[in-house]
This record gives C-alpha cells, sequence and structure tokens, in this order.
C-alpha cells in the first residue's frame, strides 16, 4: 500500500487515558459505524473486541458488538493468509477461529473476520480488516471494549494498514484527549521544538523467537544524577521492549537493584512496608514525598540518552507519607511501559525500523 498517497496515512485517531492506566483509541466497525474504544497495545498482534452471541464476556463501556447487525461483517476461511498468521488457531465448516492470550491472563477466543473499521474524526476514512470476534473471553479490559495489536505480526492493525510509521504523546489525564497519528519521522516532529533522538529497533535474542514482532531496542546503560551506573553489558542482553499496553517499566534484576541503591543513597529514603500496585514504596520521614528532590535520571540506549522526568518514574503518596518506584524487577526481557513514556512524542518508524522520541507537553 502506497501511504504517502493514500488517506489513511494522514489520520488521525483520538486517544486518550482509560482511567485505568492504559490509553484507548476511539474507533468505529461494523455498517452502519458504531463507536469503540480499543486499548492501544504494541506487546500484541491482533485487533479484536467482544462479539454476540456471548457465552462468557467482560464488562465494557460500550455494548456488545453484534455481527448480525452489521452488513460489511463475513469470517474468514481458514485458507486466509491471516488465520495462516495467527499463532493459536482453529478450523469450523471451513472459518477460521482464533485464541489470544495476553501476560496478564486476559485471552479471547472467537471466530476471526473482516469488518469494516472508520478511522479517526474522518468519516470518510474507511477500511476492511481482520479482526477478532470474541465469544468467550476473560481478564480485564480495562475501560475499554476491545484490544488494537499494534505489534508488527501480521494479523495487527499496522501492519494490515501498511502505514509507514505511527506515534502517539500520552497524557494521563482522562479528561485530556490527544491524537494517534500516521505518519512519517519529518511529518510528526515538524512542529516540535525539543530535541529528537532515535534508536533503532532490534531482533529478539535467541530463545524468544515467539516474540519477533515486539519493538525491542538495546539499553546501554543507566546515570543517576552525574553518575553511569555500574551494570554489566550483559545485563541487557535479553532487550528491553516498547509497550503501550503496559503501564510500569520493569528493569532486568541487576539493573534494578543498582538504580533501586542509587536513588536510595541520594534521597535517603528508606524501605517501607507499604506497597502499591506490587510496587516498591519507601518513607520520606518528615518531608513530603512530592517534595522530595531526586537526581536525574537517564536510561541510555544506542543513540539515544532518554532523560526520564520524575513523575515518569515515581507515585507520591503524600498521604500515606510514602513515594513509590514506578519501575519494577523484571522477570525476563524489559518493558518500556507507558508510564515511562508520558509526556513524549513517541514515533515508531516502521519504514526505518526505529523509535524516535522527543519531550512533548500531550
Amino acid at each position: 500500500m502506497d501511504c504517502t498517497s493514500n488517506p489513511i496515512s494522514r489520520t488521525n485517531i483520538p486517544f486518550h487515558a482509560s482511567g485505568a492506566l492504559e490509553f484507548v483509541l476511539e474507533l468505529a466497525i461494523g455498517t452502519p459505524p458504531k463507536p469503540y474504544p480499543f486499548l492501544l497495545d504494541t506487546g500484541s498482534g491482533l485487533i479484536w473486541t467482544q462479539c454476540k452471541p456471548c457465552s462468557k464476556c467482560m464488562k465494557q463501556p460500550s455494548p456488545i458488538f453484534d455481527p448480525s447487525k452489521s452488513s460489511t461483517f463475513s469470517h474468514l476461511s481458514c485458507s486466509d493468509n491471516l488465520c495462516q498468521a495467527l499463532s493459536q488457531s482453529n478450523c469450523t465448516r471451513n472459518q477460521c477461529q482464533y485464541f489470544y492470550s495476553y501476560a496478564d491472563q486476559t485471552y479471547s477466543i472467537g471466530d476471526f473476520a473482516r469488518e469494516t473499521f472508520t478511522l479517526g474524526t474522518n468519516s470518510d476514512v474507511k477500511v476492511s480488516m481482520a479482526i477478532g470476534c470474541g465469544h468467550t473471553n476473560a481478564g480485564n479490559l480495562n475501560n475499554s471494549s476491545g484490544i488494537a495489536g499494534f505489534s508488527r505480526d501480521e494479523t495487527s492493525m499496522v501492519s494490515q494498514l501498511g502505514i509507514p510509521g505511527f506515534s502517539y504523546c500520552m497524557n494521563d489525564d482522562i479528561n485530556k484527549r490527544t491524537l494517534l497519528k500516521f505518519g512519517t519521522q519529518e511529518e510528526i516532529f515538524r512542529d516540535i521544538k525539543a530535541k529528537v533522538q532515535a534508536t533503532k529497533f532490534v531482533d529478539p535474542p535467541p530463545g524468544i523467537e515467539a516474540y519477533a514482532g515486539l519493538y525491542f531496542v538495546s539499553m546501554t546503560g543507566i546515570t543517576v544524577g552525574t553518575k553511569r551506573l555500574s551494570i554489566p553489558k550483559s545485563v541487557f542482553d535479553k532487550g528491553m521492549i516498547v509497550d503501550s499496553g503496559s503501564t510500569f517499566t520493569e528493569l532486568p534484576n541487576v539493573a534494578y537493584n543498582k538504580l533501586k541503591k542509587a536513588l536510595q543513597s541520594s534521597t535517603k529514603w528508606s524501605p517501607s512496608n507499604i506497597t502499591i500496585l506490587d510496587l516498591e514504596c519507601f518513607s520520606t520521614g518528615s518531608i513530603r514525598p512530592s517534595q522530595v528532590k531526586l537526581p536525574k535520571l537517564i536510561f541510555h540506549f544506542p543513540g539515544m540518552n532518554l532523560d526520564i522526568p520524575r513523575d515518569n518514574y515515581i507515585v507520591d503518596m503524600d498521604e500515606k507519607g510514602v513515594m513509590c518506584l514506578a519501575i519494577m524487577n523484571a522477570d525476563s526481557f524489559g518493558i518500556i511501559g507507558n508510564g515511562l513514556q508520558t509526556n513524549m512524542q513517541v514515533l515508531y518508524d516502521l519504514k526505518n525500523s526505529k523509535l524516535v522520541i522527543a519531550p512533548n507537553q500531550c
């Protein structure tokens, strides 16, 4: 698809916080089009919503989608390339069925179909895409009515649209709307005056090829204040994935403990038995947590030194007298979660396979 001349490449889609530490796109599906909020998830590769008849469904803000009321809904055959691209599928009467699951145990099972999407604020921009129509679903949709996978998997929304890149700016104010934009680096950052930096996407390390569609970057180190932490390069060998669908950033064990120790020594905070959302919290004594001054924090990547604002990695709980580190200990590869990306213009440059970031007050 030549996106330079296609109206899809100039589409802006309303984008905002869901109120549940996640971010949603406002899309419309079916004919006639019905509005549905979809979680934007760069860590997965399927678009799906819950459908009637629903044997098991989660709570969602929109009515359950009824495919019988849409004139453009059609089942995909088992021989369709997109059905073949699913990691888990089944075939019943030559109709493709899917099973998709997530790290938080959310899952969806149903029919893999084709449906018309209306994109953004321009109701003339319509596109037909494969969508999961879930009849058995469980987990948590976090105030959305479906999940829009934006990985590089063949079944994802971005792969089906064939766009050169997409960009968002996350703001955690649920009353403030921003836009998801499709386009190139030149288009996205044209009016941004702040420093623009980029780092290349890399392949996942051996042994986790199943995650090949995700957006891995190489992390090379961490600076706290003026001191580069002594972290062996091998600690970051498994890479970091950029994941809009994960709230908190996760660092490999050695890096996490080095960061925590450096912050503790510079602020004199002490461990607290209070935990918030599984985050480690620290007592600040007689000082209100929000008034504690923290040293500069920089994450290093090839070609990028990312200055992390205080609010992106600290949760202040003044009423409890603690501050919590909004970074967690990773079990495997690291994750750059959406909290760390707040008030940054983030571009996934698919054409040139790189991540581009600049500070931006969304």
